[in-house]
């Protein structure tokens, strides 16, 4: 046979009712099939979706598809756990609203400081800023751009609400020709929200899209899309997803019983196949006789040249439990974050080593990103900067730490070298800075009027 996980004939339960000697398992199963060797299927449901997907009848999920994506967050554990799990790190940042110079203004609660950072706080009604943050980084992760739709009383005016668009119902129609264009308005044509048997028309200054895929600009379509890493994960998603199907049907029904076949064992009474007349009687008294109620036997016994042919099998012997691990590990290679930081048993050296690494190479440069383009959707100009900070993480403090201690081992190296008249002020601040953030040739506030003074005395 074809697929021996599916080659099983009882894949039923009875139902309650104590009177009867007997059950009908055609009442008791969910499909009976018969392919087109002739052979009759009683299967169940999850047995069922087991046989469509292996042979390729069932409805896979396409990550090249939006809209299998946004199932595959369902479908599949391990890409929702891991998805799930960049989203809380990202929204565990504190905005901070400053000037250029990163100043902030407090006091500026009813200006357009004190806007944004209301805004930040309570984006839409029905989420906090960090909430929205969170769903921010799962939407970026997922679908490699996350659409955000702005409100506002007046166009000059910050906005006074934002949501995320859905990226499956975000389209937009661009130029073929961009170019030679500098401008959105310019490439461009139009963009809309596909919301139900209705599209709403968006004007250039209604959204704004933050990117962590790579805009395809092959211009074979005139709508733009991006390519992003989790289209690769085909694969792994579905085999995730036909594994649990059969890991189901084992701990639910019990696994694969038997096959009845023939048993013709090449002499003169016995090599010919059953016909079909002999097939279909076969089948009636089955579903007639076979039952497990009180203590009839749960093996079908009858005068027909066919025997039995046991089939054994559980997910230890199959590995199939093997695939969680491999699922996971292919999604988080492909967003390039450690698994160990989803593994609740792995030491808390490598955890929080996991999670430093996820945190610079993956959190604070998706932040940065969303930043630059929160601040130029919202503060429309070069003096108002919108960040996201993560240095009070506990696993960052860490290399805080360590990088306090060779800050002061270094300068007390430094300090020797210049006391000893081996280096000069000037060759020591340069060596500072290359661990410390300051102009060595250009010293600020008291310091810098302190070496002024310096040198006129000189």
């Amino acid at each position: 046979m074809k697929y021996p996980l599916l080659q099983k004939l009882a894949f039923w339960k009875p139902k309650k009712n104590a009177g009867l000697k007997s059950l009908s398992m055609a009442g008791n199963v969910n499909v009976v099939e018969k392919d087109e060797a002739g052979n009759i299927w009683y299967i169940n449901v999850l047995s069922k979706g087991l046989r469509q997907v292996m042979e390729g009848k069932s409805e896979v999920l396409d990550m090249l598809n939006l809209v299998d994506k946004r199932r595959a967050l369902i479908a599949c554990t391990p890409f929702a756990t891991v998805i799930e799990r960049c989203g809380s790190m990202f929204s565990n940042g504190k905005f901070y609203v400053t000037d250029k110079d990163g100043n902030e203004y407090l006091d500026d609660e009813k200006g357009k400081y004190g806007k944004i950072r209301s805004l930040l706080k309570h984006p839409n009604p029905i989420q906090s800023g960090r909430q929205f943050n969170k769903q921010v980084e799962i939407t970026l992760k997922t679908f490699g751009f996350c659409p955000i739709y702005t409100f506002r009383a007046l166009r000059s005016e910050v906005p006074v609400s934002m949501w995320i668009i859905p990226p499956e119902l975000f389209h937009i129609e661009i130029d073929s020709n961009i170019w030679k264009k500098s401008k959105l308005e310019d490439v461009v044509k139009k963009a809309w929200i596909m919301w139900g048997n209705e599209n709403i028309h968006l004007e250039n200054d209604e959204y704004f899209i933050v990117s962590d895929a790579n805009a395809d600009t092959s211009m074979s379509e005139q709508e733009l899309s991006y390519n992003h890493v989790t289209d690769s994960l085909s694969k792994p998603i579905n085999n995730w997803i036909a594994q649990m199907i059969a890991r189901g049907t084992l701990i639910v029904d019990g696994g694969p019983k038997g096959v009845l076949c023939n048993n013709a064992n090449g002499d003169i009474y016995g090599d010919n196949s059953l016909n079909p007349g002999e097939v279909d009687r076969l089948n009636e008294n089955f579903k007639r006789k076979y039952g497990i109620v009180g203590k009839l036997f749960s093996i079908l016994v009858t005068t027909a040249n066919v025997k039995w042919v046991p089939i054994t099998g559980n997910s230890e012997d199959l590995k199939l439990h093997q695939e969680d691990k491999e699922c996971r590990n292919a999604i988080c290679n492909a967003l390039g974050i450690n698994p160990n930081v989803l593994i609740s048993d792995s030491t808390y050296d490598n955890q929080n080593g996991a999670k430093r690494d996820a945190y610079q190479d993956l959190v604070i440069p998706d932040s940065e990103n969303y930043c630059e383009a929160l601040t130029r959707a919202i503060a429309g100009n070069d003096e108002i900067v919108i960040r996201l900070d993560y240095s009070h993480i506990s696993v960052l403090q860490e290399d805080k730490k360590n990088a306090a201690s060779a800050l002061s081992l270094v300068s007390n190296a430094i300090r020797n070298l210049y006391n000893d008249g081996i280096i000069t002020l000037v060759e020591s601040r340069r060596e500072v800075a290359n661990y410390i953030d300051i102009d060595p040739d250009d010293p600020e506030g008291d310091y810098k009027q302190e070496i002024q003074l310096t040198e006129k005395n000189m």
